[in-house]
């Protein structure tokens, strides 16, 4: 839990250019919820290939874990891809998506 509550930190320094929150949400960008629960979904995908160490068996099963999860969620690689960066424009609004990245990861965690 701490290695996600410092990449969200990391993830806001990085990014702590300012933006305006006004602006319109251009067409292609996943809904800020559901990006919530796909990059959830990727962190614990991430995780589950570290702890199992396949990165160094197979570095090409990593993108088939990723590609499975945004296959699921509906989406590929280019509008995520898309969305991540929009949303990373906006510090504000990327801090407290990553919050609730870490309450959703936490809630999946609680059912396992």
């Amino acid at each position: 839990m701490n290695k996600i509550t410092f990449m969200a930190f990391a993830f806001f320094v990085l990014t702590s250019c300012q933006s305006d929150s006004t602006t319109e949400i251009p067409a292609g960008v996943i809904s800020r919820d559901s990006m919530v629960k796909i990059m959830a979904d990727v962190h614990i995908a991430e995780a589950r290939i570290q702890i199992s160490d396949i990165r160094n068996s197979n570095p090409a099963l990593k993108n088939t874990y990723i590609q499975e999860v945004l296959r699921r969620a509906g989406t590929d690689t280019a509008r995520f891809n898309f969305s991540f960066k929009y949303y990373s424009g906006n510090p504000e609004v990327f801090a407290s998506m990553y919050e609730e990245v870490i309450v959703e990861i936490s809630k999946k965690q609680a059912k396992h």
